[in-house]
Formats: C-alpha cells, structure tokens, sequence
C-alpha cells in the first residue's frame, strides 16, 4: 500500500451536515472511518450497529463538535464536503 492510503487524516464535521448522506459516502469509503470522541470513546462507521448509535448522538452538538472524523487520506476526499 502506499504512504498516501494508510496515513490517516483527523477531520471535524461540519455544523449542518446531512447525516443520512454523510453515512452513505462513508460506505463508500475503502477502509475504516472512525468517529472519536474527547472521551475516548470510538465507533468504526462502517459498522451498521455504530452507524445507529452515531445517530442516536447527533443530536448532541457538543458530543459532534468536540469529536474527530479519523480515516485514510483517499478516504477523506470522499468525505471532505461534510467536513470543516
């Protein structure tokens, strides 16, 4: 693999981001996405069971602002229009 493909990229969404649409690109992404919180706390969106409990959060804008979108540098591309 390249240097490009495995070296991840930390990114913040942004305040009004469709979720719905935001969860179909991340299915469209090749590796992982994961959604870190401050807490520590992490959920690979690929999963459908923490694609759930993502949404169960949302409505949490502290919980969504303070939290990091980690993926791979392709991958961020596809997700780059949700993203701050």
């Amino acid at each position: 693999m390249s240097e490009e493909k495995t070296s991840t990229v930390a990114l913040h969404l942004n305040e009004k981001t469709d979720l719905f649409s935001f969860l179909n690109a991340v299915k469209q992404c090749k590796q992982d996405v994961l959604f870190k919180t401050a807490e520590g706390d992490v959920l690979n969106l690929k999963s459908t069971l923490s694609q759930y409990l993502f949404a169960a959060i949302s409505d949490k804008e502290s919980l969504l602002e303070s939290s990091t979108i980690c993926c791979t540098k392709e991958d961020a591309k596809r997700l780059k229009q949700y993203c701050a």
